[in-house]
């Protein structure tokens, strides 16, 4: 039983440690590259947005981009 245990403990604690990496700083360099940004203007993805959810009836769904003004 107690070695039941410890191989399911063992089992968790490996989980945590391998999710756990430290990236140098000449690895930031492609993280931070432009092909990961989802929305490369995310003004005309915002009116993109409006203008599909006016076309199709739906409203909601694509989470906050604005201050809440209306505007974006």
């Amino acid at each position: 039983m107690k070695a039941k245990i410890l191989y399911i403990l063992l089992f968790f604690v490996f989980l945590l440690i391998t999710g756990c990496a430290v990236v140098q700083p000449w690895e930031r360099e492609r993280l931070a590259d432009p092909n990961m940004i989802f929305d490369e203007n995310p003004i005309q993805k915002g009116v993109q947005d409006h203008y599909i959810n006016i076309r199709e009836g739906s409203e909601g769904g694509n989470g906050s981009e604005s201050g809440g003004c209306g505007c974006g």
